[in-house]
């Protein structure tokens, strides 16, 4: 697995979601290691990561990333996943409850519902069509109309660029172990304290679901961007998030 660990002090974990890699927290890297060991990782069939011949599956990340940890001799730690990455971190904590002293979860799911599975289905099927056609699908998912016109040639070259190293059959066998994921009924035995944040508009994870996911954990907070769908880190909310993540660890 191809990881990158920067700076001192507790550990926290970033895990990317669905088709991206451990760039994805270049920003919030930079605004948090100072003060924090900084964990990035590319999870399988993403970014510098093999895919491996295993059946790729949410346990199978979780495996990947007990396995990192162990390595680094690393005992407890905190867990920041977005999307796909949060899945994980919920998973793992719910396996390793020891080894976790907090869980943020941005844009995230604990199952694939009817809405969701839909998405993922149509996702799946853009993915076999090629990756800009994936791209082109869910950037309107992920992103506000007006950021989406501001950003035009940029997001442009993101996809071309994107286009080149991605690997679009990991994708489709992600997509899968997102389908076949469904901790819902396990969340009550989560006793850390969890932090969601969540886009009003996320045309992924919709809000009602992370709403439930905060009503479900016991020991959790949401926090609700006004301003945006599925990717929060977007122009002054990164600031924002920074200071949200600051409180919560100091606390």
């Amino acid at each position: 697995m191809y990881y990158k660990v920067e700076g001192k002090g507790r550990s926290l974990l970033f895990i990317h979601g669905l088709s991206d890699n451990l760039l994805y927290w270049n920003i919030l890297a930079a605004h948090l290691r100072d003060d924090y060991q900084i964990i990035r990782i590319d999870l399988r069939g993403h970014g510098s990561t093999d895919l491996g011949t295993d059946k790729i599956s949410i346990g199978l990340f979780v495996n990947d990333l007990k396995k990192l940890l162990d390595e680094l001799n690393i005992k407890k730690v905190d867990l920041i996943g977005f999307s796909l990455g949060g899945a994980i971190a919920l998973d793992f904590s719910i396996k390793y409850p020891d080894m976790v002293s907090s869980i943020v979860l941005m844009s995230s799911f604990a199952k694939s519902d009817d809405y969701l599975t839909d998405v993922f289905i149509q996702l799946k099927n853009a993915l076999k069509a090629g990756f800009e056609t994936y791209y082109d699908l869910i950037l309107p998912l992920i992103l506000c109309p007006e950021v989406i016109n501001d950003n035009k040639s940029e997001l442009e070259y993101i996809k071309k660029a994107a286009s080149k190293t991605a690997n679009t059959g990991a994708y489709i066998k992600a997509i899968d172990a997102c389908l076949d994921f469904n901790v819902e009924n396990e969340l009550s035995v989560i006793d850390v304290p969890v932090l969601i944040l969540a886009g009003r508009y996320d045309g992924i994870s919709l809000l009602d679901s992370q709403m439930n996911l905060q009503k479900k954990i016991a020991n959790s907070r949401l926090f609700i961007f006004d301003n945006v769908k599925h990717n929060l880190l977007i122009g002054e909310n990164v600031n924002d998030v920074v200071n949200i993540l600051k409180d919560f660890y100091e606390s």
